[in-house]
């Protein structure tokens, strides 16, 4: 499910909502742990772009539905 291409580690999925500057619309993303943190070093570069939410998604044994862990939350821009 991660985006990105090579060896990833896809060491559990993460959901990364960012917001356009100039639009303001929100995008949502998912990499594995491993791209996450190099896409949110990306996201701090770009002028353009702000991180609103990170989130780990993990499986839950009962429902089968993902539950989301918070991470990140930057809102203060």
């Amino acid at each position: 499910m991660c985006d990105r291409s090579g060896n990833c580690s896809n060491d559990g999925v993460c959901q990364l909502v960012l917001r356009n500057r100039t639009t303001g619309m929100d995008v949502v993303e998912h990499h594995c742990k491993a791209h996450l943190v190099l896409r949110v070093w990306e996201v701090e570069r770009d002028d353009e772009l702000e991180v609103v939410d990170a989130t780990t998604l993990q499986q839950s044994s009962a429902a089968d539905e993902p539950v989301g862990q918070e991470l990140h939350s930057s809102n203060e821009r």
